[in-house]
Order: structure tokens, then sequence, then C-alpha cells
């Protein structure tokens, strides 16, 4: 039997009315989530693949459970794919019936031969069955497929064993040292691998309590938008001990901090998603924050090395974990080799690569630790010859409380470009200003070469939806160059004119 549903089993048995998952609308015990996920495996076999698309809540969870313990492969199906994203996962994975919380969307978009309402952790949902699916088992050891968009391109599927997931996922639960006694906090979406291993894996094999409130209860909306008043409620309430937070997040809880409104019940934050500056990971330390950079990548199964409470080197992602193997190619990239490193859906399972070529350059300290630099397609080379990094800028600009996101350009030219979404701080309405006060303090932190000359403020949120972000939260820069080109030029014509 699967380790997770043995520590499911287990956890019922030992601490059967202990809570489990605690969502904003339902509570579920150990014994009663072992029962809802036993119920619901009973309704899925004589499929091969199910589409999971739903919001946050303990019905995701139960539902990701069912999926192991029927052994029929799951595809979570990010919401916040666009409706061409979508359909190419669906078709890509021959996925045969889809459980949902938003059935009109389905129905538009595909054809469905069946249709059935489910109770799920105490909410209604629907199951339907897509038309003319073939469901062939072409998965081989496959139990899940994250579907992963990179920076360009379709979704790409990675097929994922559970003997990996779950070898992530103890790896995970000892580094971080998770007990009965954790609050694991869900704040990214459940369909987003790492907070599928991180905050629901790993939790249930250290008998944790998993808190995963509905998105309006955190106060978040959309991809990029977060009320801190609702936000900082909610972490009162809830006082986590764990979680996962991409850097803008962290930004928010040490301006929470700052105003004594974050409750000091944390003892691991994991940081993931996006790379995080040394000054914003300082600026945690300082406020006893016990914030801790690690790296992954979907085709590893989300984590390959992380730094610990024990194990620490800030400015580092961490040393590898004890199963994966890291090599710096004579290139720079960062190369892996592991029992964890997964195929494409319908790539040539005769034929798997020896090595994982991450894209990412890096190097490892006499210590072991692993340190990401930059990406190998993405270096910026300026007219000057020299080669920067646009992730090591990005990161000191996202450090900024002031800036949201940022994106960098300059290769061939003779400046740097920043593309820059101001962060809702309440302090002025006077955007420009505001950014060229955070860039000058940034730009005092960068040597010359690197520091950015001109800024465009963007017209909106980089997202998924507007295909300016991937799924997984990565800047698209082709997109996002694209749309400010014009922008681009003029700044760089402009910077030409005052030489």
């Amino acid at each position: 039997m699967s380790g997770i549903l043995q520590s499911l089993e287990h956890n019922a048995a030992r601490q059967s009315e202990k809570q489990a998952i605690i969502g904003s609308a339902c509570t579920l015990s150990w014994k009663q989530l072992h029962t809802e996920v036993a119920a619901l495996a009973l309704l899925l076999p004589g499929r091969h693949c199910l589409g999971v698309l739903m919001d946050n809540g303990p019905a995701w969870i139960v539902t990701d459970l069912a999926a192991l313990q029927a052994g029929i492969v799951n595809v979570p199906l990010p919401v916040f794919f666009s409706d061409e994203q979508l359909q190419h996962a669906v078709r890509d994975a021959r996925i045969e019936v889809i459980i949902t919380d938003k059935p009109e969307r389905v129905t538009r978009l595909f054809a469905v031969s069946q249709r059935s309402v489910l109770q799920i952790a105490g909410r209604q949902y629907t199951c339907l069955s897509l038309s003319g699916r073939p469901g062939p088992a072409l998965y081989g050891d496959t139990v899940k497929v994250t579907y992963t968009s990179g920076t360009t391109g379709e979704p790409r599927g990675v097929c994922l064993s559970l003997q990996a997931m779950e070898t992530i996922a103890d790896a995970l639960a000892s580094a971080a040292e998770a007990g009965s006694s954790d609050r694991a906090l869900v704040l990214l979406p459940l369909s987003i691998l790492l907070e599928n291993i991180g905050s629901v894996y790993a939790p249930v094999i250290a008998g944790a309590e998993i808190h995963v409130p509905d998105p309006a209860d955190i106060g978040i909306s959309g991809s990029s938008r977060v009320d801190s008043a609702s936000f900082a409620r909610m972490l009162q309430r809830i006082r986590p001990s764990t979680l996962i937070a991409p850097p803008q997040l962290l930004k928010l809880l040490i301006a929470l901090a700052q105003t004594g409104q974050l409750p000091d019940s944390f003892r691991y934050i994991a940081m993931g998603g996006a790379p995080t500056g040394m000054s914003l990971l300082e600026a945690a330390r300082d406020l006893g924050l016990p914030a801790y950079q690690g790296y992954g990548l979907s085709e590893a199964c989300s984590v390959v090395a992380v730094n610990t409470a024990r194990d620490n080197s800030p400015g580092s992602v961490g040393r590898p974990l004890a199963h994966m193997k890291v090599r710096i190619s004579e290139q720079g990239e960062v190369m892996l080799t592991g029992d964890t490193c997964s195929q494409y859906l319908h790539a040539d399972a005769a034929a798997p690569a020896s090595e994982l070529a991450t894209g990412d350059l890096g190097h490892l300290d006499d210590d072991g630790y692993l340190y990401i630099t930059g990406r190998c397609r993405e270096r910026i080379i300026t007219a000057y010859g020299r080669n920067i990094s646009p992730e090591w800028v990005e990161s000191e600009l996202l450090s900024h409380p002031a800036i949201a996101q940022a994106a960098l350009f300059g290769n061939d030219m003779n400046c740097l470009v920043a593309v820059l979404v101001a962060a809702d701080t309440g302090q002025s309405d006077d955007e420009q200003a505001l950014l060229e006060e955070a860039l000058d303090a940034v730009n005092a932190k960068l040597p010359d070469y690197a520091r950015v000359d001109r800024f465009i403020i963007a017209a909106g949120p980089f997202t998924a939806a507007n295909k300016e972000l991937s799924s997984s939260g990565s800047l698209r820069r082709r997109s996002i160059e694209a749309h400010y080109a014009a922008g681009i030029q003029q700044s760089e014509e402009q910077h030409e004119h005052i030489l």
C-alpha cells in the first residue's frame, strides 16, 4: 500500500478524533477523512484518468487521496489556466472524467456524455464524463500528471510516480521536522505540485493539521491580489506553524510583522515559486521569521534542495535532498540525477534521459550548498558585453515593498529596462514617484552594470490569464516583451539621447 495511504490509515486509527483538515465550512477528523476518501474511491474504478478542477478546500484533498486509493491517474487542472490551456491539458492527458465546482466552464469547453452530483467534504460537486475520451492506459507507473507551461508554449504534462512523490514528501517532512502538533496552512493553489506535496502529503505523513481555507477567506483574489487585512485576520485565527510562500507573500508577512499583526506561531516558512532576494531573507531574519529558501522543478517532482533550521546557508537554495544527485555542467547548468526525475507525457519511455537538464545556472560550494544564479536561455548580454541574470536583478527589485512584480530586459541594448507592477502599499497614489524611489533604493545595492536605467509601469499585473505568467508563476518574458516592446524601445532611445 502507498505510504501516504498507510499514514492516513494510521492517523485514523491512532488519533481518530483529532482534526485533520480544517476548511472554511468543513472540518474533518482523521477518521472522517479516511471514511470520505474510501467512499469516493469506490466511485472511481473503471476510469483511467481523472481531472480535478476545483478551488482549494477539503474536497480537493479528499478527491486527490481517493484517486490514489482507487489507483487511477489524477490530473490536477489549475483553475487559473486559460480556456486554451485547459483544453490542451484535458485532451493531452486523455481525461475521461472531471470532478469540479465549475461545471459551467467544463460544459462550455467540452462535450459531456454524463453528469452526476457528488457530496464531498460537506459540499456539492459535479462529476462530468467527457464524450469520446479514449482513456487507454498509456501512463506506466504514473499516478499523477502535473502540467507545467514553463515560459513559452502549451502546458506540458509531467508524469509522476507514487514512489517519486512519497520520496519527496518523506524528505520534506523530515527536513522541516514536521510533527503532529503542526498546523500547515495551504495558501497556493493545490493544483501546483509543490503545494500538493508539501502542504498535503508531508503533513499527512506527519499527522499534522492541514488548514485549507477558501481563497476569499484568505483575502486572495485572482492570481496576484491579496487583501492584507483579511490575510492578517486569517493568520491570527489559524496561527499556522508552517506554510509555503512565494516572495510576494513573504513581503506581506514582513510588513505585517513590522506592524505587530503577525502571530508568533511560525516554525518553518518554505520559500518557493520564484527566487527570493537576499535583502528580503535578511529582513525576515531580522524580524525572527523562519523563512528558508529552496529550489525545485516539476520535472524533479517539485523539490531538489532546501534550507532548514538546522542546515541553512542564506543566499543558497540549500543542500540537495538525500535522494538527489546534482552536477554542474561545463556550461554552468544544474544537472540532476535521481529516482524522482520524471518524463513528459507521451515522451519516448524506451529512451529516458540519464540526467535532467534543468535549464538553470548555478554552482555548488565546498559545503555542498547549491546556488542558483539564473536561467541558461535568459541571460541578458548588453550592448557593452556584460552578462546579467535577469532573475538576480528581479529578485532584488521584488525585495522592495513598493514593487509587486518585475521583468527585466536589455539584451543587445545599452541600458537595462524593467517593466514594473506597483504594490498596493496604501502610501501614495503617485505610482511613478513611488517606483522611482524604490528603484533608486534597489540600484544603490547593485553594481553599476546591473542597475536598472529605465522603467515602465505595467498596464496591470502579470497573470496566467493574460499569458504573462506561466502556470507555475514564472515570467513569460517573450509575451511581456512583446506587450511592452514600444515602451522598451522608447526607453532605450531616450537613454541614448542623454548619453
